[in-house]
């Protein structure tokens, strides 16, 4: 194992409810001006997402009135049930149905909802997510930000999980070992370059996780740009699924 992902995972707690749970369960608020500048402004949130861990599947709910939104990766399907359980409208492979989206470009109701749900579950996953198969990790130069240190982790996905790009950068703080930052380019939204920002870390049960996330652009000197967060995640409880 990579000695960043081994340092990060043992500072994040060990909880053994966790290192056994076949999912988790989380209540966010997703808010923000990017969902009404898409084009959907009425579908999230306060919603509870569930994921699973094994596998890239989750759910979101409600995602509407009265409905749920479910992504599975393996049958690359985005579904949306209402509550008796009915699809009500669905979009397969919906990431080439987005291919040479721009930043402008306004998104369907299920394209937004493959959006949010890849990347809540890619959030929620962490970091056993640097751990899982075909997940490729290595350390790269640290970054100073803050008046801190942050050891930076190289992550190269797998074509099998669903992300904002195929290469994304942690940052963690070197002496807590709390992620700090993490960067991707969004293939989905015209390849925009975003610094992620992660902060007021709170345990749930023995798991320190980040509830407060903020996403922002970046400038060419890898700088995140926080004079506006277009993309707000606020994380109010979190519990692993046995």
């Amino acid at each position: 194992m990579n000695d960043l992902v081994e340092f990060v995972q043992t500072k994040h707690g060990s909880n053994p409810s966790w290192k056994a749970a076949r999912g988790v369960s989380a209540k966010l608020r997703v808010h923000g001006v990017f969902w009404p500048f898409k084009g959907q402004p009425d579908l999230l949130g306060d919603v509870t997402v569930t994921a699973e861990l094994a596998r890239q599947r989750v759910s979101i709910t409600p995602f509407g009135e009265g409905q749920t939104l479910t992504f599975d990766a393996a049958r690359d399907l985005v579904t949306v049930t209402d509550a008796t359980g009915a699809v009500v409208d669905s979009l397969s492979a919906p990431r080439l149905s987005m291919a040479g989206y721009l930043g402008d470009t306004q998104w369907s109701p299920t394209q937004m909802g493959y959006f949010i749900s890849y990347a809540t579950w890619t959030y929620l996953a962490e970091p056993l997510l640097f751990t899982l198969p075909g997940v490729r990790t290595r350390e790269i130069d640290p970054w100073d930000e803050d008046g801190e240190t942050w050891r930076r982790l190289e992550v190269t996905f797998p074509e099998s999980i669903h992300s904002h790009s195929k290469v994304q950068t942690y940052y963690f703080d070197a002496e807590t070992g709390l992620q700090r930052r993490m960067d991707y380019d969004v293939e989905v939204n015209g390849w925009a370059e975003v610094a992620h920002y992660t902060s007021e870390h709170k345990d749930f049960q023995g798991l320190s996780a980040p509830t407060r996330r903020r996403v922002l652009l970046r400038d060419k000197d890898n700088n995140g740009i926080h004079t506006f967060a277009a993309i707000l995640l606020d994380l109010t409880d979190l519990r692993p699924l046995n």
